[in-house]
């Protein structure tokens, strides 16, 4: 689901490029690869239609993240199965990404993907909602990068504001940031931390 959820992301179409079976071909090799630790170290949930999953939401909890990588032969194995071109250019955003990434001890939204039958109908903001539930219980900052434009309103409704953006592969990515609730206002947790580091 998530593998179609994600295959004409603007990022899926310039790292992987070509038609949408290869995406999506690249997508599910990569997602048997990822998800297992996200479920693992980090929290997953999802959302069922008629007994169908048609959304999934994968996030780190606050100072968990970066969540340890896949072994090593696992890795090799991806990108030989997705062609080594396409698993550098993924290890160059994930990088770029990580670089961006502020200090402090933010719960981070890793992936919310929905089936593109169910875009549109409210699965992503319910998932997104009950995650911040959580992350509010916490009283947690959180933060996001999405490589689509249309989401942005989505996550500024939820209390998300745009940090900054960067360019990957030609594509531009807004880095998001929300603060826990009750903050009034103040230097970012990013902020925060570059003061006291």
């Amino acid at each position: 689901m998530l593998a179609r959820a994600f295959r004409d992301n603007p990022l899926n179409r310039a790292v992987i490029g070509g038609h949408a079976e290869r995406r999506l071909r690249c997508n599910q090799l990569g997602m048997e690869v990822h998800l297992p630790v996200a479920h693992r170290f980090g929290e997953m949930s999802g959302a069922w239609r008629e007994g169908r999953l048609v959304g999934v939401l994968a996030a780190v909890p606050s100072f968990a993240w970066p969540l340890p990588a896949a072994a090593l032969g696992t890795r090799l194995r991806l990108a030989f199965r997705q062609g080594f071109g396409v698993a550098s250019r993924w290890a160059e955003v994930s990088r770029a990404l990580t670089a961006q990434h502020p200090l402090g001890g933010h719960a981070y939204l890793a992936t919310l993907g929905v089936a593109p039958e169910a875009q549109g109908q409210g699965t992503g903001r319910a998932l997104l909602a009950a995650w911040l539930a959580e992350v509010d219980a916490a009283n947690s900052w959180a933060w996001l990068e999405t490589d689509r434009e249309e989401c942005v309103p989505l996550y500024r409704a939820a209390g998300f504001e745009i940090q900054g953006q960067t360019e990957l592969h030609g594509v531009p990515v807004s880095l998001m940031e929300r603060r826990p609730a009750g903050d009034a206002g103040g230097a970012t947790a990013g902020e925060s931390a570059k003061l006291f580091a």
